[in-house]
């Protein structure tokens, strides 16, 4: 008997070397089909805190992110991912979501067990006086 089976109270049964590391058979079958996944970015909200702007900024009447707009939609595939800092995106925002672009682009879960949609997340960066809200979607395309 391993230590593990002794640890978990010596229940344990024999199992193929494969079955030890599998338990995603569903997952697998769909691994069959080439898929090419993005992530797109949208802008929900963009909020702007004007009492602590005009207490803890050089420019009190900073105002509301300059980069984005609400309702604005960004597509992130696989080709711009490395290109995103060219001017087109907030260096602070990319640097909170990047990771989780990432993941999308490489077809994980974004997350799992805590939103409704393991392909969808709901996040911000990380200004305190402007944040801004986005909505980042992992978008499966069959190859």
């Amino acid at each position: 008997m391993t230590a593990l089976a002794v640890a978990i109270g010596g229940n344990a049964l024999p199992a193929e070397s494969e079955a030890l590391f599998d338990n995603h058979s569903d997952e697998r079958n769909n691994m069959n089909k080439p898929m090419k996944h993005k992530c797109k970015i949208t802008i929900l909200k963009r909020e702007c805190y004007k009492d602590l702007q005009e207490k803890y900024l050089a420019d009190p009447r900073s105002g509301p992110c300059p980069f984005f707009h609400e309702g604005q939609e960004i597509m992130v595939d696989s080709d711009n991912f490395f290109r995103m800092l060219n001017g087109t995106f907030c260096a602070e925002a990319w640097d909170c979501i990047s990771r989780y672009v990432y993941a999308a682009l490489q077809g994980g879960s974004i997350m799992r067990g805590w939103t409704n949609d393991e392909k969808v997340m709901i996040t911000c960066c990380n200004d305190g006086t402007r944040p801004v809200v986005f909505k980042l979607e992992r978008i499966d395309e069959e190859m």
